[in-house]
């Protein structure tokens, strides 16, 4: 007993240690990208420069401390605690604004931040003109090496990459559509690249293109666009960039992998008020809500696509089961290239693309049960389409769906999980899903009242469409005011404007405290 009870004991001091180095190394990253005048045209990406200096205000007013790049790994190393309300900032893009307007504001405050470049625009000679994102944009509007040599020798800036080019989209998919370079396998002459040339295209790309210009090589990789995966992260670290930064909102501490340290993307010149919001973290996410999308059941030889994007702009969910194959002759075919079924079509990399992006609708992939024992075709899928999560016919402990995310999870990044079930997970069951994955319920009496109140925020619901809209509506409504705000339909509602559709969308939603 004795032997036991000292066995506890180390066990609840290591989990107390484990926490206390997870708060120490605390912080919230910010992403700046232009910095403008008062009359200069608003961007979305952009902040006044009136706006950052009240803002910069704001944080010495009220206990922020923006820290650096060495005091977060220090911290994490068991050194220094980070202080209360840590904050690392950075400027993407590497414009002229961040040395005129936001440098002189980072030395006024003494804030350390980070500054990302793109190598291939700091190539351009002066005078001509830098390809940014498709618009043409004046060398002149961005750094010079001589800027940037003499902030980084303030000591107050960390000079990182932001990928020597790949801050664009490249051509995606037979239907023309341009996706972001540092994820996306290129297609060319009716073929998409294979992991030898994604990987070399990528490892050449990531190359040092910095020091030459200032004595020191990255050792920080800003994602374009937020994008990577974990192929990227690891190609990345073997060039000396261990430290990766996302558009992933949400706070960091020790237990987050430094080549994925989460930021918050700051647009549209926020308001002192919005800002403070945005730091406190004062909203709850909007909860999920679900549709299916089958496009085996779109009619042979029409644009199935158009009005299913139509429909979910309207509905307005946040996530679209999708499926990936369709039967033909009784046969089945994916819609995405791989040796190891037939191929119907190269359509489900166009069509998840174009229901974020058109319909912004995240995708996860609804497998079909014979895959859960076939990785290697799951990591066909992840190769060739663009999604966020994968819904999978397993419970949160099964070994089989475990194989299945880590065979996506190399290609696709962040990955998130659905576990389609029966029956309500057994409480190990629920201990084993992963922060961000969710439980998919039949929407029974049984099932819900089964649910332990404490999940509501990860389980969704799922009605089966065939029941009586004004039905569904009705035990939508009663979930959400037992406190179970997370649901979906197994399907398209019927009529978008029938009952369930105020149930349902988002749209009608009122934002909780």
């Amino acid at each position: 007993m004795a032997l036991l009870i000292r066995t506890l004991l180390a066990a609840l001091l290591a989990l107390a240690a484990a926490l206390a180095t997870a708060a120490d190394a605390r912080f919230m990253a910010l992403s700046y990208h232009e910095v403008l005048a008062d009359h200069e045209a608003m961007t979305p990406t952009a902040v006044r420069a009136s706006d950052l200096a009240r803002q910069f205000a704001w944080l010495q007013a009220n206990d922020y401390h923006p820290v650096s790049v060495d005091q977060i790994l220090a911290a994490r190393a068991g050194g220094p605690p980070l202080p209360p309300n840590a904050i690392l900032l950075s400027f993407d893009d590497g414009f002229l604004d961040v040395y005129t307007r936001a440098f002189p504001l980072l030395k006024l405050f003494n804030y350390p931040a980070v500054i990302a470049l793109v190598g291939q625009w700091m190539d351009v000679p002066a005078g001509q003109m830098v390809d940014y994102d498709g618009k043409p944009v004046p060398r002149s509007k961005f750094l010079n090496w001589e800027q940037v040599r003499e902030m980084q020798a303030s000591g107050l800036i960390e000079v990182a990459s932001h990928s020597y080019d790949l801050h664009h989209g490249i051509l995606a998919n037979p239907q023309g559509n341009t996706q972001p370079a540092t994820t996306t396998r290129r297609y060319a002459g009716g073929r998409h690249e294979d992991d030898a040339a994604y990987l070399a295209r990528l490892r050449a790309d990531l190359r040092d293109s910095i020091s030459p210009h200032t004595g020191k090589a990255p050792r920080i990789i800003v994602w374009p666009y937020g994008r990577s995966n974990q192929a990227a992260q690891e190609v990345a670290a073997q060039l000396g960039m261990p430290i990766g930064l996302t558009l992933i909102d949400g706070f960091n501490d020790a237990a987050t992998p430094t080549a994925v340290w989460k930021r918050q993307l700051i647009e549209n010149s926020p308001s002192l008020q919005a800002f403070a919001e945005m730091l406190r973290v004062t909203w709850d996410p909007n909860p999920a809500r679900s549709v299916v999308v089958d496009p085996g059941a779109w009619p042979p030889g029409a644009d199935g696509l158009s009005p299913t994007l139509d429909r979910l702009l309207t509905l307005s969910p946040n996530i679209a089961f999708v499926k990936p194959n369709i039967m033909h002759d009784g046969s089945e075919m994916t819609l995405f290239p791989t040796k190891l079924r037939p191929v119907a079509a190269d359509q489900l990399n166009h069509i998840a693309w174009q229901t974020e992006r058109r319909a912004g609708v995240p995708v996860f992939i609804d497998l079909p049960a014979a895959w859960l024992d076939e990785p290697e075709l799951v990591a066909d899928l992840a190769r060739q389409v663009n999604f966020a999560g994968l819904r999978v016919r397993a419970a949160p402990d099964s070994a089989a769906a475990e194989r299945i995310r880590q065979a996506a999870g190399r290609w696709v990044w962040p990955l998130q999980m659905a576990y389609a079930v029966d029956q309500p997970p057994t409480p190990e069951q629920w201990a084993r899903l992963r922060h961000g994955d969710l439980v998919v319920l039949p929407a029974s009496e049984e099932n819900i009242a089964a649910v332990p109140r404490e999940m509501a925020n990860r389980v969704l619901f799922e009605f089966d469409p065939a029941l009586p809209p004004a039905s569904i509506a009705r035990r939508m409504n009663r979930l959400e005011a037992d406190g179970f705000r997370q649901f979906g339909v197994a399907g398209f509602p019927e009529s978008l404007m029938g009952p369930i559709f105020p149930s349902l969308s988002l749209r009608w939603q009122p934002q909780l405290p």
